[in-house]
Order: structure tokens, then sequence, then C-alpha cells
């Protein structure tokens, strides 16, 4: 009795047992709370649950996307079920569209995925309007000093890079008229290689002869009087010497900063001698008369000139350089006819080759000249460590193509032989610069962002509707490249970004 008892109570024991390591069998689960998630445009914090049972689980998502810092990437546990709350980072959405990226949860025992998809906002659109029914002056080029005089020559190669349309695009040219006719001829092969690519002629002296000046010298000193139609007669043989090359001298300067008595080759003009010499003398010049490229386009040296009767009708182009300031608006000369030429600046406050940042500087100078309705834009060599092309200095290339260079095409290539029309600013955002231009058959413009944030969307309100839209982009990393541009399907508005520190 005692046995069968003790047998019974044996595998009562066993059934109770093998009940109990049944019940510790869960079915293991995971997932989020929901299947989306939408985030502002804007850079932000977003927070998302896991719901698991009986598990490990690991969270993942693809790199460079616009999520970051998951407060958890791992979890869970088998033995029980819970919950897990996480934050995660997203930063600002600097396209013109909406963009999605999927965050991935795997269950560690089985091996299962389950996605949450974020969806981030596009940015609202900054709207601006292109007017071209408001007009303002025509744009003539851009361009740059050639001669070799202290700098690397140019080849004829490095001319077409510059100036064909499949190059940077660039149409003006400057040369210097020198005091010795011997040396004539020096620039004569590579201005005849830029005039054959479109380029327009501007000649300027730096000194007349020495026998003309009250110094006797190259250097220093003033035109004598008496010699005033000597001098006029000197700048026609030089113009008939380049006629004879094939070479169309479009525009003649008096003189290179009267105002400025250097120790190289100069002469001193007053406000008073370039008002006799236009008045009385620069009516028998064979070219266009520009005057008086003072070293800040210092308006003492040209608005006696334009109040004169006779004299305003000598002079064609009031032009003159940025050193030191000049860079505003000339109602005077505008009011008289007179195109507005910058003829000279320098920008090397950096010596820097390649380097993006002075490049930003001459875009926003570019821009300004534009607002303040310059016609014509000279930079000073076209060949040197600080200009448009590499000579060798300061870690550049022979040749190169420097960031300046790219700069200026944009200008050259959208803006030139077109007339500059109003647009709207970019609200709220002062270091986002814009002109706008009409031509026969387009409409341009140009936008430079000197500013360290990306405007993710901006939307151009058009007059009319446009066959098409493209747009090229330069920045740090890139050159004139193509940059997405997209027209709604009226095609009477166009949508794109502005990079941050890009033109």
């Amino acid at each position: 009795m005692r046995r069968t008892i003790a047998l019974l109570t044996a595998l009562f024991i066993f059934f109770i047992a093998c009940k109990k390591k049944d019940d510790v069998v869960k079915d293991s689960s995971i997932g989020f709370n929901v299947s989306e998630i939408t985030v502002p445009s804007t850079a932000g914090t977003g927070e998302l649950t896991i719901k698991w049972s009986y598990t490990e689980w690991e969270l993942s998502t693809s790199s460079g996307g616009f999520l970051s810092g998951f407060t958890y990437l791992k979890g869970g546990n088998e033995n029980q079920s819970n919950s897990t709350r996480i934050s995660f980072k997203y930063t600002a959405n600097n396209k013109a569209t909406a963009r999605t990226q999927e965050i991935t949860v795997t269950n560690k025992k089985t091996g299962a995925k389950t996605t949450l998809n974020v969806k981030q906002a596009a940015p609202a659109p900054i709207e601006l309007s292109f007017d071209p029914s408001i007009t303002y002056q025509a744009v003539t080029g851009f361009g740059g000093m050639n001669n070799v005089w202290a700098a690397p020559q140019l080849s004829t190669a490095e001319v077409e890079k510059m100036y064909s349309k499949d190059g940077l695009g660039y149409n003006m040219m400057r040369i210097m008229i020198y005091p010795n006719k011997a040396d004539w001829g020096r620039d004569v092969a590579t201005t005849l290689k830029a005039q054959s690519l479109g380029a327009r002629i501007l000649a300027s002296p730096w000194t007349p002869p020495s026998a003309m000046k009250s110094s006797n010298s190259n250097l220093h000193g003033y035109l004598l009087p008496e010699k005033y139609a000597d001098y006029v007669q000197h700048l026609n043989d030089f113009i008939a010497f380049m006629k004879d090359k094939g070479i169309t001298i479009e525009a003649v300067s008096i003189q290179n900063e009267p105002d400025w008595s250097p120790e190289y080759d100069g002469c001193e003009w007053s406000p008073t001698q370039i008002l006799d010499f236009i008045k009385n003398y620069a009516g028998g010049i064979n070219a266009k008369v520009l005057a008086a490229e003072a070293v800040n386009f210092k308006k003492m040296y040209t608005d006696p000139v334009l109040n004169d009767p006779v004299a305003v009708n000598n002079l064609d182009i009031a032009g003159g350089h940025l050193y030191g300031g000049g860079l505003q608006d000339y109602p005077l000369a505008r009011q008289k006819g007179k195109e507005i030429w910058m003829t000279e600046h320098l920008l090397n406050e950096v010596n820097d080759g390649m380097g993006w940042a002075q490049a930003l500087v001459l875009a926003k100078e570019l821009n300004d000249c534009m607002e303040n309705n310059f016609n014509a834009y000279f930079w000073w060599y076209l060949k040197r460590s600080y200009s448009m092309l590499g000579d060798g200095d300061k870690g550049t290339t022979m040749g190169q193509t420097l960031k300046r260079g790219y700069v200026l095409s944009h200008y050259a290539k959208y803006a030139t032989g077109r007339t500059r029309v109003q647009i709207g600013k970019v609200a709220n955002n002062s270091e986002i610069s814009v002109t706008a231009y009409k031509g026969q058959d387009d409409m341009t413009m140009v936008f430079v962002n000197s500013g360290a944030t990306t405007v993710p969307a901006l939307n151009i309100n058009l007059p009319l509707s446009v066959k098409s839209a493209n747009a090229v982009i330069t920045s740090e990393t890139l050159d004139m490249a193509e940059h997405s541009v997209a027209l709604n399907a009226e095609k009477t508005a166009l949508t794109l970004s502005l990079p941050a520190k890009s033109i």
C-alpha cells in the first residue's frame, strides 16, 4: 500500500513540473507604436516608442540621412514585456521637396524586421517676384587687364579659355597704351585673339611720353598744357597702330589714376586739367573717350565735365576704380546719357589662390556694382594668383581657372548684353544678394549667398510662361556645376535652393 501511494505522488510531481516548464515558452513580438512620423522642415527632436515582448531588439537606419542622435539603439529582454521611448534628432530640410527616412527595428530572437517611416516636410518657399517692366542699365560686359608690364603674359589658349562662349564668357579687355611706341606690339597677339572671340577693347595710358610732361620722366609730373594737342595725336597714333593690326580700340581713357603719383609710370591731373583737356581737345580722339579712372571713383574729376555743356559732348564713359571706395550710383552720369565703367579693382586682402572666401567677396562686389547701375566691370590682371587664372604663385597652377574666374563668369555669361530689371529681395536675410536681367529671348538671375545658411526653397514668380529653366552653381567644391531648378506646371514660376556660401 505504501509503494502505490509513493508512485502516485511521484507521477503527480512530474506532471506539475512539466506543466510549469511549458508556461515560460512565450511568443516574442516587437513593433513601433505608429507606422509613420511627420516632422517639420526645421531642425529639431522627435520621439518614437517601441513595444516589445520577450525578446531583445536593435534599432538601425541608413547612414547619411537626416536622422541621428538616437537615445537607445538596443534594448529589450527575453523574460518580460515592456515599451521603450526613444528620442532622436533631425536636421533642417534644405531641399525644395519633402524627404523620408526609414527606421528599422530587428527582433534579435527571430530576425524579423519592422520599419517606421519618418517624413520631413518641405520648407515653405520664400516668394520673389521678377518684374522686367521695371528696367535699369544695359550691361556692356565683364573682363580684365591684359599686359606684360608686371604680370606673366597670357597665351592665346588662355585668352580662349576666358573669352570663348564655351569658356568663361568674358567680353571686355583692358590694355595699356605704353608711352614708347616701340612697345605697342607687346599685347597685339592676345588682344587680337580676345577680339576675335567678341571682346571689346579699352586702352588706358599710365603716362604720356616723358617729353610731354613737366617731370620729363615717365614718373610723376603732369601733362604740359602746350602738349595737349600732341597727346591727342599720340592716342590717335596708338588707335591707328592697333587698327592696322586688326584691332579696334572701342574706348580710350585719358589717364589711369590721375589722382595718384606712384613710384612707377604715372601722371597727375587735376580736375581742372581734365576738364580743359576733354572740353578743348578730346573731341579729336578717334574712339570713345573715358575719364577719369580715379583711384576711388572720385566724382570731382568727372562732375565738372558732365556739368559743362561743351565738355560733356566729348565724354562717352564715366570710369573709375574702387580702391578705398567709390562703389555707388552715379545719377549725374546716367542723366547725361553716359555709361559707367568700373575699370580696375583688386581684392587681395588674402592672396589665397583658389580660396573661396575672397571669391565670395568679389561676387558681392559684382552684385553691388550691378545694383548701382554700372555698365561694365574690369578686374585687374586676368592672370595672377589672386585673379581669374593662376600664374604658379601662391599654390596656383599656371593657367588654371581660379574661383574668382568662375565668379566673374556667372555675371559675364548671364548679365552681359542684357538689361538689368527689377527683382525682389529675400526677406530678413541680408546675406542673399540677387540681380535680374532680361535679354531678347531669356530672363536671368544671379544669386549670391554669402551666408552660412542654405535657403532651401526659393520660389520666383515670372511675368510670363517660359519654355525651360536651368541653373549653374559655384561654391567651394563646385565650379559652374548644374543645379536643380523646377518649373511649375504652368511654367510661370520656378523653385530652387540657394546653398550656403555659393553663387
